[in-house]
This record gives structure tokens, C-alpha cells and sequence, in this order.
């Protein structure tokens, strides 16, 4: 299941819960199947599994998060995690290719 993906390679159920903004609950029931997610739930879960799912291709599972923790200057200093909650996964994902080629902010 994607959910249990995103949640091991998030670094775990609280964390994930926290940058979705859902309850800290919510992330082990979506893993069980005993709840699924809501819409917008279900759409940030979504672009975070493919967001992360690109990163790794290149990163290690930790640096990708890392990235999407930090300070992000082709996205004028946003975190990729919060920019991704807000405005969905069309300027991280630019902001990724441009990191992973080598351009500089």
C-alpha cells in the first residue's frame, strides 16, 4: 500500500501526520485499512508519494526528506514539505528537477 511507503519514508506515522496536517491517528489507520483518507488528505498523501518517489531515485530516503525539509531557494526559500501542502506538487517538482540538474538558485 502507498500509504505505508510514504509513512517509512517520511520517518513514521507522527511526522507524516504533522506535514499532511491530519490527525496523529490517522497515518496507522490508513496503513491498517481500517480508515481511508479524505479527499484532501488523499490528495497531499498522493503528491508526497510522488514527490518522494522521484527524489529517491537519486537520494537515499533520508536526503530526500531532508530536502523537503530545508529551506529551498527555487522556491524563494519555502520548505518543498510546506510548499507541497499548500500549493500542490507542480513547484516542488520543479524545484527538484532543478536541484537534481545541477542549476543553482
Amino acid at each position: 500500500m502507498r500509504a505505508e511507503f510514504v509513512i517509512e519514508s517520511y520517518g513514521g506515522v507522527t511526522k507524516l501526520a504533522k506535514a499532511l496536517g491530519v490527525s496523529k491517528s490517522q497515518p496507522s489507520r490508513w496503513r491498517d485499512g481500517t480508515e481511508r483518507p479524505g479527499i484532501g488528505a488523499a490528495q497531499r498523501l498522493q503528491d508526497l508519494d510522488y514527490v518522494l518517489s522521484r527524489a529517491q531515485l537519486v537520494w537515499a530516503p533520508q536526503v530526500a526528506v531532508t530536502w523537503l525539509e530545508s529551506s529551498n531557494g527555487f522556491l524563494d526559500g519555502a520548505r518543498p514539505i510546506d510548499r507541497l501542502r499548500s500549493h500542490g506538487p507542480a513547484e516542488v517538482l520543479g524545484a527538484l528537477d532543478a536541484t537534481l540538474s545541477g542549476a543553482f538558485a
